[in-house]
């Protein structure tokens, strides 16, 4: 039973880590789901939590490296959908001006922190280290409270399990349809200062 903490930890944060690299590993939903189950116990919540965040922050760093060796390498484009390429687009185009609420946004969108670090690659200026902690530590408190909530409404178990996957998934989408829609893109924010700008972030 000693054992039984460690392994667990070791093996949330190897999935946090690579969904980096392979996005649709189900880490929010692990996090979200265990969170309902350690509902009332504040230490445990609060080492989720911290525990979370860093294994993300840790898996963005690793990942930021690999796409910058790779892209440094690239001699032609890799050919991609249209989705893609738009949002890597809005992401460049938002990085400069909107910095911190751009990177918490892209953690929750379907492979957004991995399109983030593609594009972060070609954006010098743009403050990587700390954006990324700010956005780790976002994921990781507003993950486990939504896992908190359900379980508070369904309690421990599989039906709310099942309801958190469900939960997850269904802010995934809306919000990626936000962002594609209303999030303000380069031309609205162009004439503004960055120093105002940012600090709307």
């Amino acid at each position: 039973m000693s054992l039984s903490l460690p392994i667990a930890a070791l093996i949330l944060a190897a999935l946090v880590i690579a969904d980096f690299f392979i996005p649709m590993l189900p880490s929010a939903t692990m996090i979200a789901a265990l969170a309902g189950f350690l509902a009332g116990d504040p230490l445990l919540i609060v080492a989720l939590i911290a525990w979370a965040a860093s294994a993300s922050w840790l898996g963005d760093l690793l990942g930021y490296h690999a796409l910058r060796h790779t892209r440094a390498r690239m001699r032609t484009p890799i050919p991609g959908s249209a989705n893609a390429t738009r949002l890597e687009i809005k992401l460049r185009a938002t990085l400069r001006h909107r910095p911190c609420s751009t990177t918490i946004i892209a953690r929750f969108l379907p492979a957004g922190r991995t399109a983030l670090a593609w594009a972060a690659v070609t954006t010098p200026d743009y403050p990587r280290a700390s954006m990324s902690a700010i956005a780790a530590a976002a994921w990781a408190a507003i993950t486990v409270g939504l896992g908190l909530l359900i379980g508070s409404i369904f309690g421990a178990g599989l039906w709310s399990a099942a309801t958190t996957a469900t939960a997850v998934a269904a802010f995934s989408v809306a919000l990626t349809w936000w962002f594609k829609t209303a999030w303000p893109s380069r031309e609205q924010t162009a004439g503004q200062p960055f120093g105002r700008a940012r600090g709307r972030a």
